[in-house]
């Protein structure tokens, strides 16, 4: 019987959502009723209906980025079985090893208050494992 085993960490390690090597700065966005807008420039925004709101830029473009880095372990542990002209695969693989949180998306809209503008609305998938098994004859 011939046994061969693999086993193969992977170190994720990259810059969180904010970040500007993603090219993408964090926001703040403020809905704006279409009435005041109207006010403010004499007629609708392009597009826009009397009843609806409009999103106005509180950043500039590349203000504010995140500081967060993502980091994230997986692993995967293999093994094959040779007998009597067969083979058997088996494997284990661990995503998101040591269950990190970290945040990917934020809220980025600022309300009247202020209070849910940067609550975090997305994280990394939690860790979860899947079995892995082949039979060749």
């Amino acid at each position: 019987m011939l046994v061969s085993t693999l086993v193969r960490s992977t170190n994720n390690n990259f810059p969180g959502f904010g970040s500007a090597s993603h090219g993408v700065s964090l926001t703040a966005t403020y809905p704006v009723p279409n009435t005041v807008v109207q006010q403010a420039l004499g007629r609708l925004p392009s597009g826009g209906l009397a009843n609806g709101t409009t999103l106005v830029d509180l950043l500039l473009p590349g203000q504010m980025y995140g500081e967060d880095r993502i980091t994230q372990v997986d692993l995967r542990v293999a093994k094959i079985l040779r007998f009597s002209g067969k083979r058997l695969d088996l494997g284990l693989d661990l995503y998101n090893l040591f269950n990190t949180n970290d945040v990917t998306t934020y809220n980025t809209q600022f309300g009247a208050d202020g209070a849910t503008w940067l609550r975090p609305t997305g994280i990394v998938a939690p860790r979860f494992v899947r079995f892995n098994v082949s039979i060749e004859f």
